[in-house]
Order: C-alpha cells, then sequence, then structure tokens
C-alpha cells in the first residue's frame, strides 16, 4: 500500500512539474507574442504586419501602389533592408516565420516616422547577430547602446536588442522610445484587440491595425490646423480597426472590422442598423470633393438611440425644448415634419471649393415645403433660410451640428442645406444641368470594384479635393498627393461601414483608374464583388 502511494506521489509530483514547465514556456511566449506588438502600439495607432514568409514578398513583388503611398525614398530604404535581410538567410533564419510589425507615427519636424518590429526565434546574442547582419554586407557599429547598421548605399539604421525583441527605424530616438516605454492603457486595449483579431491574417498577405485614438497626431505631422472635411472623421473616433489586405495589382482594398469602444460615439448609432443601398449620392454634383452618407432604414427605432446618445452628451433637454419653443412661437410642431417625413438617408458633402452642404431625404418634399413656410424666410424663389436654429440637429444629430441656421432648398425629394445661398445656388446649377458624381469616371469605376451597400460611407475624390489639400497640409506632403510616383494616380478612396451586429463590417479602398482613355479595369484578382 506504501508502494502505491509512493508511486501516486511521484506521479503527482511529476506531473505538476510537467505543467509548471509548459504554463511558464506558454507564458513566456505569450509574453514574447505581446512584446513586439507593444513596442508597435506604444506611439503609434497605424500598424501593417505581414508575417516573414517567402511567399508573401513574392506576392508583394506585383505590388507599386505601396511605393506610391509610402513615397519613394520610404519605400527605397525598406526594398533595399527587406533585399538584404530577409533575402540573407543567416539574417533570415533568426526571425523565420515571425510576424513583422510596421508602425507608422507623428514626428516633431512635419514627418511620418516608421518603426520595424519583430522577435528573434529564442535569444541568440548579440555576436550572432551581429555577424548574421556583417554576412549580409552590413557595416555594423555601435551607438550609445544600440547597433547602428550602414547599408551599401549609405542609408543608417538603428537596431535595438532586448531579450528577443528586435526594433528598427532610421532615427535612434524611435528605436530608444520603443525599447524604453512603459504601456499605456490605450496601447493595452489596442494590443489585446489586435491579439484578438489576429484570425484575420491567416491566410492573408498582411494586415492593417488602426487605433483612431492616435490617428489626428499622425495627421497633424501633415498638416497644420484642424482637422475637417474628409479627415474630420477622425476627430474624438475612439475605435478600432482591423484590416485584411486583399492584394491586387490595380487597387488597395483591406477588409475587415471596426469596433467602437465609446457609446458617446456619434457612429454607434449606426451598429445595429442593417446596411442599405446607397441612393442619396444620385444628387450630389460633379464637383463633390468628399461626402459622408448615413443609412437610417427604421427612423422610429434609430431616434430612440438618438435620444440616449444626446441624454449621454447632456443635450437632451436643449433638443427638447428647442422643439417645444418652435411649436410655442410658430404654432408648429417640428415632430409632425422630420420624423414623419424623413425616408432613409442623409448625408453632409463638401464641394471642391471647399463648401460644405447637408441633406436629407424625403418620402413628400412638396408637403415639407408647405409645411416648412411658417418657419422660413425666403431668399428667393428656391431658397429659404430657417427661422429656428439646430432643428436638423435635433432630429439627425452630429452631421447636422455646422448647420445651425441655414438656408435650405427642396428638389426632387431631398431637402438640402448649406450656411450660404450661393453654395446652394451652385449645388443647384450642377444639379439642374445632370452634372453628377454618379456620372463621372472616378465613381463609375469606383463601384464597378466594391458594393455601394453599407450603414455608414466615407468618400474622397482625389481630383476634386486638390485644391482643399492644397490649402490644408504642408508643401511637401501636396506634392506628394500630387505627383504621379506618389498619389497622384489615385482616383477616390471609400471607407466603408456595415452595421446590425454590433461591430462593423468594414471595407476600405483605395481606387484608381486605368490609363488607358479612363476605361473601367477587370482586377487581376477579382477581391470585391
Amino acid at each position: 500500500m506504501k508502494r502505491i502511494y509512493l508511486t501516486l506521489i511521484i506521479l503527482l509530483a511529476a506531473m505538476s512539474g510537467m505543467a509548471y514547465l509548459y504554463f511558464s514556456r506558454l507564458n513566456r511566449e505569450s509574453t514574447y507574442n505581446e512584446v513586439s506588438l507593444h513596442a508597435a502600439t506604444a506611439n503609434s495607432g497605424l500598424v501593417f504586419c505581414i508575417h516573414n514568409d517567402k511567399s508573401i514578398f513574392e506576392i508583394l513583388k506585383g505590388q507599386d501602389l505601396f511605393e506610391k503611398v509610402l513615397g519613394e525614398s520610404r519605400f527605397n530604404q525598406l526594398s533595399l533592408l527587406k533585399d538584404l535581410l530577409i533575402s540573407n538567410t543567416a539574417v533570415n533564419s533568426l526571425i523565420a516565420n515571425r510576424d513583422v510589425f510596421i508602425s507608422f507615427s507623428g514626428g516633431k519636424t512635419r514627418e511620418i516616422n516608421y518603426l520595424i518590429s519583430t522577435q528573434l526565434n529564442g535569444e541568440p546574442g548579440k555576436p550572432v547577430i551581429t555577424d548574421a547582419l556583417q554576412s549580409a554586407g552590413i557595416k555594423v557599429t555601435e551607438a550609445a547602446g544600440m547597433i547602428k547598421l550602414t547599408l551599401n548605399d549609405s542609408t543608417v539604421f538603428y537596431l535595438g536588442l532586448d531579450k528577443n525583441l528586435v526594433l528598427l527605424a532610421d532615427k535612434p530616438e524611435l528605436v530608444q522610445s520603443g525599447l524604453s516605454q512603459s504601456p499605456s492603457k490605450s496601447s493595452e486595449d489596442f494590443v489585446k484587440y489586435i491579439k484578438l483579431n489576429s484570425k484575420l491574417g491567416k491566410n492573408s498577405v498582411g494586415n492593417l491595425f488602426i487605433d483612431f485614438n492616435k490617428i489626428p497626431p499622425l495627421l497633424k505631422s501633415m498638416m497644420p490646423g484642424n482637422l475637417n472635411g474628409s479627415t474630420a472623421l477622425f476627430n474624438h473616433q475612439d475605435s478600432f480597426a482591423a484590416l485584411n489586405y486583399n492584394f491586387s495589382r490595380e487597387r488597395l482594398f483591406f477588409s475587415g472590422s471596426t469596433r467602437l469602444n465609446a457609446a458617446g460615439n456619434y457612429l454607434s448609432l449606426y451598429a445595429a442598423t442593417a446596411p442599405q443601398k446607397n441612393s442619396m449620392d444620385n444628387l450630389l454634383p460633379a464637383n463633390t470633393a468628399n461626402f459622408r452618407l448615413y443609412a437610417i432604414p427604421d427612423y422610429k427605432l434609430w431616434h430612440k438611440s438618438l435620444n440616449s446618445w444626446f441624454s449621454l452628451h447632456k443635450e437632451d433637454q436643449l433638443v427638447r425644448k428647442n422643439i417645444q419653443h418652435t411649436d410655442q412661437l410658430y404654432h408648429l410642431n417640428p415632430d409632425d415634419i422630420f420624423p414623419r417625413y424623413f425616408k432613409d438617408q442623409l448625408i453632409t458633402f463638401q464641394l471642391r471649393s471647399s463648401e460644405n452642404l447637408g441633406a436629407i431625404n424625403l418620402s413628400n418634399g412638396d408637403k415639407v415645403k408647405q409645411l416648412l413656410i411658417d418657419i422660413s424666410t425666403d431668399y428667393d424663389s428656391d431658397i429659404k433660410l430657417f427661422k429656428v436654429a439646430d432643428l436638423l440637429y435635433g432630429y439627425f444629430g452630429e452631421p447636422f451640428k455646422k448647420f445651425s441656421r441655414p438656408y435650405y432648398t427642396i428638389i426632387d425629394n431631398y431637402l438640402v442645406v448649406a450656411n450660404q445661398p450661393a453654395t446652394l445656388q451652385e449645388f443647384l446649377s450642377y444639379y439642374r444641368r445632370n452634372e453628377l458624381l454618379v456620372s463621372t469616371p472616378d465613381y463609375i469605376d469606383l463601384y464597378a470594384q466594391i458594393s455601394n451597400t453599407a450603414s455608414v460611407t466615407f468618400y474622397a475624390n482625389h481630383k476634386n479635393s486638390a485644391d482643399i489639400v492644397r490649402n490644408s497640409i504642408f508643401s511637401s506632403y501636396y506634392k506628394h498627393f500630387a505627383a504621379d510616383k506618389g498619389l497622384g494616380k489615385f482616383s477616390s478612396m471609400i471607407y466603408q461601414l456595415n452595421g446590425g451586429q454590433g461591430d462593423f463590417q468594414t471595407n476600405f479602398l483605395i481606387n484608381r483608374l486605368a490609363e488607358n482613355d479612363n476605361k473601367s479595369i477587370t482586377d487581376s484578382l477579382s477581391i470585391i464583388r
């Protein structure tokens, strides 16, 4: 009996020891898996991830679009680095089958910085690493606790090592920051989100992870002043996105999901709404620079969410008081107009001249025109001015906050507003001449590549945005925006959010037209339909 007890004790001890070794090793691996992520996300909200696999690099050889996005100089740096390190057997074996993160952040001198983060297979030690680098023809020297790498074209990189963590950048302060940075709560949350959504990359070429909280500092390295127009969507967007890169020779396309982290985000009102086919883009003039389109298939249900949003922002009483005051003063209850005759979509858009407009579609435009007479002042036969402020904001929220007491016109069951009557006159001129965005080659080609069904759509047109961008960003970035070797060949950008399940299913497409007579092109890989 004692022998049986002794045997059981030995077995139990052995099992406990094995369990301890297994879980301690698992925990160590988990830590290693997170450490490069922490470094990548510490100062960046834009992280591109690829798996160090030769087949993936072979696929990317056929893609020249990243060169246009990154710029020729930065792309050549990364290409040379890849050729010397990834293609070198001695170096590549140290990081084989590891994820490689390229994170982008705003610099202090109006530049976009990047940091490369990955991990070694084990902890081979600095002599092994330096020998491998030198075998690739790279000059290796010590520099302030880091390794200075001088490539064969005199390009300089700085390498930082901490156990099996590897950080690489063209500026030493980026490496130092990555090595010493203590993870913030927001970075911890972003890391958890990336790990949770890493399944997106199992069968993909690469992933793009976005922390929208950190995008404004990145953009402000490119532009003075505040974010507005097509960039306004990045203001106060407490959200994360995990997007899977779909290879195409003709365009950049990412698909995945977007998660809102705060109930106060206006976009949360659309998280439970079913996507709809866009129809309001039919009213947009051909000189539209950008737009934001929102689909509301059931206004009565959606309005309850809007009221909760107002309550959260402590505006519910002000909104209700404004509606009641309108009823008392003009004997007209706006609740009998907008909730009753609103159809299903609203839109805000900016013209090439930078003027802003907004619109809602109506089930009966003639009836609404009659009902609004008592709370309107005539500007001319087509254009009226609201006597009451913030009515549209009270029924539709954030998109109409900039139109407090706007001029408006009603045409073909659309109520269109602007802060200046001349803006509406310009709109009406295009609309009546049937010079519309939906008829342009850019727009036709865009929707040949992607569905026009969404809950929320953000769109920007490259050509029509040129003057706005020129006046909004620093000249060096505008040159890149306009150059054929930069972003000049891209025709448009679209970001779609499809609700219904809480998180948004997301599509992000940067499109370009075929150069042969501007005809629509068929993709080399049919990726979007």
